[in-house]
């Protein structure tokens, strides 16, 4: 069946490969992949690492990597899992990979080296950038067909490509001016206006701020490896709403499946499959376990620690954690709302037991995350707060318990996150969503 016409105004259906991506510790990034491969009727394989580590990827062209902590995918995937993607890319296989899936591909750690190209150091980046930003493309580059020579795209924190000359990498977009809704850390560029002095905010913030830093750098490279090709982007080009980043998105697909050597026939290597549908007990851990995520959520409203910025992230204020209690309660979210697209007729089986761990486990995490909210605003009456810095006993200690010692998320959320994520890979396994090759509607609500 032919896809409905799409926002660039082509109507030619997907006539490539169903397209991998490689699911483990992506949470709400990959959802957000897997929202605009289906919009744009482009089927997908979900795999994880044991998939890609058996083999997984032999039948595929390419294999898309959504953006999540660079260091969690490194250690689901271990050194077999390396070997099993470089080998994949120098047979000929593509790899396009967003912001942390990106970052995975690079050689300064944590990262799997499939690329000499290094990360930036912290010190020299601009780390703190979210929004929209507009690039400049590299024209020639055939995924730029149809494209204005600049568009707009979003970034999330994104790292930055160290640019040396002579690196076996080519541009496919440049960095140009921020957007309107553009910020560094917690401001809004548009809002400090042209004579803002940039070197007393980075001086008071103390990390970089001044939007310069990344003018002309690269958004998104293309690297040869063996018979194969890697297109990183730091610019997350799934953003919903970001038309013109989506049609690169779709674009870029189209080049690599046609470019990339490999099977003529994924449809042997679907990775891994649960047995069976879960039961009405299942989806009431579910549903029980996004009430308490909600109620977290409300309770941060009320205490003015966030708004919704979009549909589907947060807007959190400086020094305290955020992404996380927003990406709880969006794959929850999904989670819930899946019971509606499960196939009819599938057999019925127990997921109790994985969700009630579910829903004890958000439970005491948000009740938890609560006291902690209340601890760092009593802190921040006597001083600045920062996310990971030393604030006073009780703050540091319950930080610890919550997300470890580090930004990547340890602790409780952690093996939070493990369990969602090992239950969303389940359900969208189960969902058909895999097979779509027609345009649906929004994945993703809004709160």
């Amino acid at each position: 069946m032919d896809a409905k016409p799409n926002d660039s105004g082509e109507s030619r259906a997907w006539d490539g490969l169903p397209v991998a991506v490689f699911w483990d510790q992506s949470l709400a990034w990959g959802l957000l992949c897997i929202r605009e491969l289906s919009r744009r009727g482009v089927p997908f394989r979900l795999l994880r690492a044991s998939d890609i580590c058996r083999g997984g990827l032999e039948p595929f062209r390419v294999l898309l990597v959504p953006g999540g902590w660079a260091a969690h995918k490194v250690r689901v995937l271990g050194e077999t899992g390396r070997k099993c993607l470089s080998g994949f890319i120098f047979r000929g296989g593509s790899y396009i990979g967003f912001c942390g899936g990106a970052g995975l591909a690079l050689s300064s750690p944590p990262a799997l080296k499939l690329t000499g190209i290094e990360r930036m150091p912290l010190a020299e980046r601009l780390p703190s950038a979210s929004g929209g930003v507009m690039v400049e493309g590299t024209l020639s580059h055939p995924a730029w067909k149809d494209l204005p020579p600049s568009i707009p795209v979003s970034v999330w924190w994104p790292s930055q490509f160290r640019w040396d000359a002579g690196c076996d990498a080519a541009p496919v977009a440049v960095y140009a001016d921020p957007a309107d809704d553009f910020q560094v850390a917690d401001l809004r560029v548009r809002d400090l206006g042209r004579n803002v002095c940039w070197a007393d905010l980075e001086s008071t913030y103390g990390i970089n701020l001044n939007p310069a830093r990344i003018k002309g750098h690269p958004a998104i490279i293309e690297v040869p490896e063996g018979k194969g090709r890697l297109v990183l982007s730091y610019a997350h080009l799934e953003t919903p709403g970001d038309s013109a980043g989506n049609r690169l998105f779709l674009n870029l697909l189209r080049y690599l499946d046609a470019s990339s050597a490999g099977s003529e026939s994924a449809g042997g290597a679907p990775g891994s499959h649960p047995e069976d549908f879960p039961d009405e007990r299942a989806w009431s851990g579910i549903r029980s376990a996004r009430e308490a995520a909600r109620e977290l959520i409300e309770f941060g409203e009320a205490n003015l620690f966030w708004n919704w910025r979009k549909p589907w992230l947060l807007r959190w204020r400086r020094g305290i954690r955020g992404l996380e209690y927003g990406t709880l309660q969006v794959c929850l979210d999904f989670m819930a709302d899946l019971k509606d697209r499960m196939p009819p007729g599938t057999r019925a089986g127990d997921w109790g037991k994985r969700t009630e761990s579910l829903d004890a486990a958000t439970g005491e995490f948000c009740v938890r995350a609560k006291r902690l909210l209340l601890e760092e605003m009593v802190a921040a009456q006597a001083g600045a707060v920062t996310k990971l810095g030393k604030v006073n006993e009780k703050v540091d200690a319950q930080r610890k318990e919550l997300f470890g010692s580090r930004m990547n998320h340890g602790g409780m959320c952690g093996a939070l996150f493990d369990l969602v994520d090992s239950l969303l890979f389940d359900l969208i396994s189960l969902s058909g969503l895999q097979e779509s090759r027609t345009q649906t509607d929004c994945l993703l609500r809004s709160p």
